[in-house]
């Protein structure tokens, strides 16, 4: 009760705080939209805004904490998803400022452990999303123990992209978003500093920049004094949805809204480092043949609805997060949400509608009805039988069940196939399912696909 009334009193100690100067306007929307999305007892949401140098706006809205009652307040401790992939690529930029490591070093120079591929994977590549490498957690959700499921710590994460003999893409020839690279570069740090990521990113950056409340989730079990615990909901109410799992780099970053934008600040100030490295992360990477890819130094670097942005969101669990910033107008905006429905990067548009010159959206045309394909009990029974993959180190089980083919990755863990084409197949959440048949017409190889983060092939038994 008493940390209870302390939160809100500083609520009101911070309201009662901002400069005369503050855009009313702002205000008076920026509450409402939050109001608007979160109810006083569900979780909810963070958002520190800054325009010139000037504090513009604070807020926080809902429950940090269901079981007793603890309400958000603009101090909240939140993860903030892959909005901290910009902190782990500073830290590599840092050490190749120094001269410790180059970004055009190949992946086996430190990670002698893993392949060597058709080209070359270099660091730039890791950094820029475009190393074409497969997203170890799709790998190992293939195997039926998605991420949170088990307490996975970076020696996991190494096994497994070690284990892969074979790429989404060349290096250099495609942008596939995947965590990979990031916990990559969150060890590479480790390797060429020699010493704990943690340590070195609080000594370069949090402590210099003032961070006071940021830190990183390298062991989940570890107690964080007001951190807002994270939900989901499920069957129509909430659920805790923590990340249990002691990976970071790609995410798992513990900060607040107000430190997010002494971040920007500093990114804004070339402040980030010594020597600096903010210029370095805001330039976006090429591709292989010389068109920009849109991504820098784990910053996203276009346009937001026309007008230019540097940003990029951030989604763990039940955390969502959005960090993002408009040079030409000098405005920072900074959201931390505590609940898997929310939509940050949608809430920063709908909060500075108005204050920046966001381009209208047309209203959405109905989609098509898809094409109906259909397939005979025969022809669905020739895809049954158990899949090896090498690579995933597990198997998946094809079984027909009320004339519907199915997926099984473990016991219990099952998902209705749809055909979509002839040797094709879609499941849930983007996962599809490729065959290909021998000269006798035989199935014998089955690719399979989760977005773009995952192409693997799987052998028949």
């Amino acid at each position: 009760l008493v940390k209870a009334i302390a939160t809100v009193l500083a609520g009101i100690i911070c309201l009662a705080a901002r400069p005369a100067a503050l855009p009313a306007q702002l205000t008076i929307r920026a509450d409402s939209v939050l109001r608007t999305f979160i109810a006083p007892d569900a979780p909810g949401c963070a958002v520190a805004i800054d325009s010139a140098d000037a504090v513009a706006y604070r807020g926080a809205f809902g429950m940090a904490e269901l079981e007793y009652r603890q309400p958000i307040g603009v101090g909240s401790i939140f993860e903030a998803g892959s909005v901290s992939k910009q902190f782990t690529a500073a830290a590599v930029l840092l050490l190749e400022a120094r001269g410790v490591l180059s970004l055009n070093d190949t992946l086996q120079k430190w990670f002698p452990e893993i392949p060597v591929y058709e080209r070359p994977i270099t660091i730039r590549h890791l950094m820029l999303h475009t190393s074409g490498l497969r997203d170890w957690g799709s790998v190992r959700s293939l195997a039926g123990w998605p991420r949170w499921t088990a307490s996975y710590t970076h020696a996991d994460a190494l096994a497994i992209i070690a284990r892969q003999h074979g790429l989404n893409h060349l290096p250099g020839d495609a942008y596939s978003y995947t965590n990979t690279g990031y916990n990559l570069l969150a060890m590479l740090v480790e390797r060429a500093a020699k010493m704990r990521f943690t340590t070195f990113t609080a000594r370069e950056f949090f402590e210099p920049l003032g961070m006071t409340h940021t830190s990183w989730r390298d062991d989940y079990r570890r107690i964080v004094p007001g951190r807002a615990q994270a939900y989901s909901r499920s069957a129509g109410e909430w659920r805790l949805d923590m990340p249990f799992e002691h990976v970071f780099g790609n995410g798992g970053l513990l900060t607040t809204v107000e430190d997010l934008l002494r971040w920007n600040r500093a990114l804004d100030e070339g402040r980030v480092g010594s020597p600096d490295v903010s210029a370095a992360m805001q330039r976006s990477g090429l591709f292989n043949d010389g068109k920009p890819v849109g991504y820098g130094g784990g910053l996203m670097t276009s346009a937001i609805r026309g007008v230019a942005a540097i940003h990029h969101g951030g989604s763990t669990a039940g955390y969502r997060a959005e960090l993002a910033r408009f040079p030409a107008s000098g405005v920072s905006i900074a959201i931390l949400c505590n609940r898997g429905d929310a939509n940050p990067a949608a809430l920063a548009v709908a909060i500075l509608d108005g204050t920046l010159p966001f381009a209208r959206v047309p209203a959405a045309s109905p989609p098509a009805a898809p094409t109906p394909f259909t397939m005979s009990q025969a022809e669905l029974a020739g895809y049954v039988g158990t899949w090896q993959s090498d690579e995933v180190g597990g198997t998946l089980r094809l079984y027909l069940q009320q004339g519907r083919l199915m997926a099984e990755r473990r016991p219990g863990d099952a998902a209705a196939l749809t055909p979509t084409a002839v040797d094709r197949f879609a499941g849930p959440s983007s996962f599809e399912l490729q065959f290909h048949r021998d000269g006798t017409g035989a199935v014998d190889e089955m690719l399979v696909s989760v977005g773009r983060a995952l192409r693997l092939p799987y052998r028949k038994q």
